[in-house]
């Protein structure tokens, strides 16, 4: 019996135990995942209420700043009446109907000019924080928590901004919007009954802005709390807390837009019942070891259950974060639209002030008008690049931003990011240079725009930051071999300005985040820049990177991975062992030009002054072996005395009979010029290239300088494209009156013959009508929008006439549904003129073409011309022969073979004889009528083939 009862309870024990293992092993699980899963949503619900409050805070500052900078609260300044006020808040609450309690004008040294609702008690407004926030940066500011003297009012911050002058360069007074603290309770209290999540929302000063659990009537402190302690630090908390009411799942992040945080917390006790109930069961289990197979089996269904229960509610948090997910993007879709309505209601007005400006400045000003017409310019197309910053920096966040893959001319590229920047950086003193490896290559694909875009913000970014030195982009190959596909090129920005300090050098790839210096609070960028740059580059695969020394200078980079399609330039053989002498007083550039010329095969010479050049020039020519070339400096040269007049070296190489076989390039430094023009008494065409040099431009000026037959090179200083032989007759499609007016100032003065209309319909009407060269055309006008109208004018043309979307939408999808409307080309406003006006005979060219040939290069028109003119008139004879030997299915043939050349080029009449001589021939009949009329409209070709399309 006693074996018996051990048997028994050994594999009572055996069978327990394995079950026991596998059940402490499921609880364990359990337990964890309910755990992870709470704080999961915990910091999921910290993170999305920190996103909800800063962008309710700082749509409240933008509305505030935008209000402020109203001609009328300006005009308010100076005479402020309570019913003036009572208005402007009645327009806030009205724009922002949750929390805005209160509105008060402080004048710029403190004084309160008003107050709406009115003051109960005096209140110092010099000594507040939000004053002296907006006094000392001048900008918005969020103040803390504070009880307000207002009737009404028990709990508030201050939304303070600074009111400008009209110039824009002076505070005349601050607006200050009192914000309801109740507002934000609100908020946490729905989050909190949404969620079963507390929320407790301080601010900068850890003052208690928010607390769902308990009603708030004075203002409380949580400095002392170590959650709100650390995220007033600027970092993130989670974790277990023991508060007032036991352990909490808590977490906890900062605000850093307006120094606010926000902390989450839930009960332990109550978020891990689920997991201590079957805690419960596992110890009665263990208890009745003699139920041991009811109770395992009861024990397993009731762990299925639990598992079953935690998978439910993982499902139904994964599916609330779904839903919070989807808000957010919405919220990121809602800004992008928001972006784009503000960018088109901005670039109209803009467009107006930078085309007035520009017919302004080119008019007789004095000094002093020419200095405020420049600054007014620079600051209108500061807030244009600060739009651009904007939609691209919504674009990526959205995730719409699109990279192409498109063949370039990487020299040329990088020519054209440095060319812009060389009056600014001579002007200051700097020198700003540009090499390329001799292994880098020529012809890669990749997004060109993009590219140019992230390099134009890291040199403007290094020129800003340099005061003395400068500023060098050098190209090199980072990995690949020369005459592989792929290729990954390095980009290095090095300047010798300020430096950044090892605390600094990751945050100024952020967004919003500059060095704090003065010279950053005087160039007043928006902190975008590099932000942008960064996101750009990791789009198209690369990296971007900073290594820098502060107070030495720094370096900016970009890793790029291209594909290649061409290595190196076409090699120019006549220039191997060539003599060439290098003058010029700046030792980089002279190295450069010295290096780039040798490289090329040139036997080359440097000097550094005017009597060592001409001393070196003169003793080669006498000794029977001339310099061939001459690359001078124009600034180079004798200054006037009071017996000579000033002359540059250029001009005396010139002039000399004894130097008559050296060809002559000047160095030309972008806005100091120091000498006129050389010129010279033979033949000899003096060639130029500006700063910064270029290997490219260099040797193809050398190539024309050495030699009689055209290069591609850089035209001479001064030196303007030809243009066509006569204006176009323009159509200018726009309701805006200054933008209209603009635009036909600029055209007429171009030698442009325009007329304007003000709606779609009348634009319609007037380019059926015909005679219109080119039609640029606004898109969102009355009567009939212009997208419509293009489509409508496109369905009812005979002949094609280039229309040209010139809009205030600037974003990729107005482009693509100008262009999916019928629009040739689009225009973002403010518009380019100088550019406008260069390719308006490129436009133009189309005006007057088939639609079936709209868009189709000079060359191939004139294939097409030639093509027609080879087979219309054959075609024509065998069709006529056929006629005559009674072949009516090869008549009815030929005709529609004939009907389908002459639709094709535009022969409208044409195309429609054959056709009825094709039906008459399927009828059994054959007319010499309209034979005789096609034979006559044969001999003359369609009109646009008379222009410059034809092939003699």
């Amino acid at each position: 019996m006693r074996w018996l009862l051990a048997v028994t309870a050994l594999w009572t024990l055996l069978g327990l135990l394995p079950l026991a293992l596998l059940t402490s092993s499921s609880i364990s699980l359990s337990e964890r995942a309910v755990s992870d899963e709470v704080v999961d949503r915990v910091k999921t619900t910290a993170s999305v209420s920190r996103v909800v409050v800063e962008q309710q805070m700082g749509s409240l500052k933008q509305l505030v700043s935008a209000f402020a900078q109203q001609p009328r609260v300006r005009a308010a300044i100076g005479h402020t009446t309570a019913a003036t006020l009572r208005g402007y808040l009645g327009e806030l609450k009205r724009m922002r109907d949750d929390g805005v309690s209160g509105l008060i004008l402080i004048s710029p040294e403190g004084r309160m000019l008003g107050a709406e609702p009115s003051s109960a008690l005096p209140q110092d407004i010099a000594s507040t924080d939000w004053y002296r926030a907006v006094r000392d940066r001048r900008g918005a500011h969020v103040s803390q928590a504070y009880t307000p003297t207002m009737d009404g009012v028990s709990r508030a911050v201050a939304v303070a901004v600074p009111i400008p002058s009209e110039d824009g360069e002076r505070m005349i007074g601050i607006l200050t919007v009192v914000y309801s603290l109740d507002a934000i309770q609100t908020f946490a209290k729905q989050a909190a009954e949404a969620q079963d999540i507390r929320l407790l929302i301080t601010d900068q000063a850890g003052v208690l802005v928010a607390d769902p659990g308990r009603t708030l009537y004075a203002l409380t402190s949580l400095r002392e709390d170590p959650r709100v302690d650390a995220a007033l630090a600027g970092r993130s908390w989670n974790g277990e807390f023991l508060g007032v009411d036991g352990t909490v799942l808590s977490a906890s992040e900062p605000i850093p837009g307006i120094g606010w945080t926000v902390t989450a917390e839930v009960s332990a006790a109550v978020a891990l019942a689920s997991a201590e109930r079957l805690r419960s069961n596992v110890l009665t289990v263990a208890a009745l070891l003699a139920l041991l197979i009811l109770i395992g089996l009861g024990l397993q269904i009731h762990t299925t259950r639990g598992r079953r229960r935690a998978q439910a509610t993982l499902a139904r948090y994964a599916a609330e974060l779904a839903a919070a997910r989807d808000e957010a993007v919405s919220a990121s879709r809602a800004k992008s639209e928001f972006l784009g309505k503000i960018s088109h209601e901005i670039r109209t007005p803009i467009n107006g002030v930078l085309g007035m400006n520009s017919l302004l400045m080119g008019t007789r000003l004095d000094d002093e008008q020419r200095h405020y017409a420049s600054t007014a310019q620079e600051s209108a197309q500061n807030v244009l690049r600060l739009m651009d910053d904007f939609l691209d920096l919504s674009k990526i966040e959205a995730g719409h931003l699109q990279v192409e893959a498109a063949p370039f001319d990487l020299p040329r590229l990088c020519d054209e990011v440095v060319a812009p920047f060389a009056p600014q950086a001579y002007e200051q003193g700097l020198w700003l240079t540009l090499r390329l490896d001799e292994d880098v290559p020529r012809q890669v694909a990749g997004d060109p725009a993009r590219l140019r875009q992230v390099l134009t913000n890291v040199v403007g970014n290094a020129l800003k930051f340099t005061v003395q030195g400068g500023v060098d982009l050098h190209v090199t190959l980072d990995e690949g071999e020369p005459g592989g596909s792929r290729a990954v090129l390095r980009f290095a920005v090095a300047d010798t300005g300020i430096g950044v300090g090892p605390d600094d050098r990751e945050g100024v790839f952020g967004v919003f985040r500059q060095v704090d210096s003065a010279i950053t609070r005087r160039t007043r960028g928006s902190g975008l820049g590099l932000a942008i740059s960064r996101q750009l580059t990791e789009l198209m695969g690369g990296q971007i990177g900073l290594d820098s020394v502060e107070g030495v200078g720094s370096r900016f980079w970009v890793r790029l991975p291209v594909d290649v399609l061409t290595w190196s330039e076409p090699g120019a053989e006549e220039l191997e062992g060539r003599r060439a002498l290098v003058a010029d007083p700046r030792p980089e550039d002279r190295a450069l030009a010295g290096r780039f010329l040798a490289d090329a095969g040139l036997d080359v010479e440097q000097t550094r002054d005017e009597e060592s050049a001409l001393t070196l020039l003169r003793a080669a020519a006498t000794s029977g072996t001339p310099y061939e070339l001459a690359v001078v400096a124009l600034d180079l040269g004798t200054t006037a005395t009071e017996t000579e007049a000033s002359e540059s070296l250029a001009h005396t190489i010139l002039t000399d009979p004894l130097l008559q076989a050296t060809s002559v390039i000047v160095v030309v430094t972008p806005g100091r010029a120091g000498f006129a023009w050389p010129g010279g008494a033979d033949e000899r065409t003096v060639q130029s290239i500006t700063r910064p040099l270029s290997r490219r431009r260099l040797l193809a000026a050398v190539q024309n300088a050495l030699r009689t037959a055209e290069c591609p090179g850089e035209p001479r200083n001064g030196a303007e494209a030809a243009g066509p032989d006569g204006g176009a007759r323009i159509l200018v499609a726009e309701d805006d009156e200054v933008s209209r007016e603009v635009a036909m100032l600029v055209l007429r003065r171009a030698g442009h013959e325009v007329e304007v209309v003000a709606d779609g319909e009348q634009a319609m009407r007037a380019v059926l009508a015909g005679g219109y060269d080119l039609v640029f055309m606004d898109c969102q006008l009355p009567v009939l929008d212009g997208l419509t109208a293009t489509a409508e004018i496109r369905r009812r043309e005979d002949a094609h006439t280039p229309i040209i979307a010139m809009t205030a939408a600037a974003m990729p999808d107005d482009r693509i549904r100008c262009l999916a409307a019928g629009m040739d080309d689009h225009l973002a406003k403010p518009v380019d003129w100088p550019r406008v006006l260069a390719r308006i005979p490129e436009w133009a060219a189309s005006a007057g073409l088939p639609p079936e040939l709209a868009g189709l290069s000079p060359d191939a028109l004139a294939d097409v011309g030639a093509a027609y003119v080879a087979t219309a008139m054959r075609t024509f004879d065998e069709l006529r022969q056929a006629a005559q030997a009674g072949d009516l299915p090869e008549v009815a043939a030929l005709a529609h073979r004939l009907k389908g050349g002459c639709a094709t080029v535009g022969a409208a009449r044409e195309a429609a004889l054959c056709q009825r001589v094709e039906d008459l021939a399927r009828t059994g009949a054959i007319e010499q009528e309209p034979l005789d009329e096609l034979y006559e409209l044969l001999q003359e070709t369609p009109s646009w083939m008379n222009t410059s399309y034809s092939r003699n």
